[in-house]
């Protein structure tokens, strides 16, 4: 069943992962959360919870956790009334900083596979994403 297939890649590809981001006090989630906001900043709350796949409740506390963190700050939206979130210059230089080391991962753990399978399954990846969340910007 592709579901548990997916999932248990997820369980091996996290490990090594979690090596890379736990020294910066970050998860999975966490960092997924930023690379989302590095990539399209404009994310509104409600669209940043439905791309990861959260609940606004555990979006709300994983904002708290890298406000807290100095990884994030609210800042004025588009209207006057409304608030985004911006990356601080702590979470720039993260994701700059862990670049390379999840390149390594990524190699590693794609190692059994062809340059041409990788992308095919990136690209499967994105298209599943995409669908699932109802969002082309996983295309790009």
């Amino acid at each position: 069943m592709i579901p548990y297939l997916l999932a248990y890649a997820h369980t091996l590809a996290a490990r090594p992962l979690d090596r890379v981001l736990h020294p910066h006090g970050l998860t999975v989630r966490q960092f997924g959360l930023l690379t989302q906001l590095d990539l399209e900043p404009e994310l509104t709350m409600s669209e940043l919870a439905r791309q990861l796949g959260v609940t606004r409740q555990s979006l709300h506390e994983m904002v708290g956790e890298l406000e807290t963190a100095g990884y994030l700050r609210r800042a004025p939206g588009a209207t006057g009334r409304t608030r985004r979130l911006a990356l601080t210059p702590r979470a720039t230089r993260l994701l700059a900083g862990v670049r390379d080391p999840l390149r390594k991962v990524e190699d590693d753990f794609l190692r059994g596979l062809t340059p041409a399978e990788a992308a095919t399954l990136r690209r499967l990846l994105q298209k599943l994403l995409a669908h699932a969340t109802d969002d082309e910007a996983w295309l790009a």
